[in-house]
């Protein structure tokens, strides 16, 4: 097996993203990275964070690019978890990153970092996200979204079962 066969092998299940980092763990070189961002292969998203070029898009691969950006302790926040799950509108010219240490790169247009605390996270479509009753909180306290489209999207969590009846009472006006 080649190297680039071994890093889509790896990339395939994470939205064709890789990093230098795991490429480093199947053996393949940064050399070897080069050469194949070269020939176009792979795709440079920001610094040691890749995609393989005949990765066929998803409606999601904005958060899942997001989140690699930002490092391995990021994860979605806020707006952008009830924009993944589809529960509320939101501004899709903007996503929300929270990370748990400073973000020391400079992120593509629209990614923007809102915090830097360690968070209760959990993987929605195979992407590390923020809790989605603290998502659903963090989006009502910073005004984001409306209150009554919050009330909307705990309850269409909860019919998806997303959110307990409990849950999903918190965020009634």
């Amino acid at each position: 097996m080649n190297a680039y066969d071994e890093i889509w092998g790896l990339a395939e299940d994470n939205f064709g993203i890789i990093t230098s980092a795991q490429a480093k763990e199947l053996g393949v070189s940064r050399q070897n990275i080069k050469k194949m961002e070269k020939s176009g292969k792979l795709m440079r998203l920001s610094h040691g964070v890749y995609q393989v070029q005949h990765h066929v898009p998803t409606v999601n691969d904005v958060y899942a690019v997001g989140v690699a950006v930002a490092g391995s302790k990021s994860y979605l926040r806020g707006a952008s978890v009830l924009a993944l799950l589809n529960l509320a509108p939101t501004d899709p010219a903007y996503v929300y990153i929270g990370a748990e240490n400073r973000v020391r790169r400079t992120l593509p247009e629209g990614y923007i970092v809102k915090d830097m605390a360690k968070a209760t996270t959990t993987f929605y479509d195979g992407i590390k996200c923020q809790t989605l009753v603290d998502a659903l909180r963090d989006a009502r306290s910073e005004g984001v979204i409306e209150s009554d489209r919050i009330y909307a999207a705990a309850l269409k969590a909860n019919e998806k079962g997303l959110l307990t009846d409990e849950e999903c009472s918190q965020f009634k006006d």
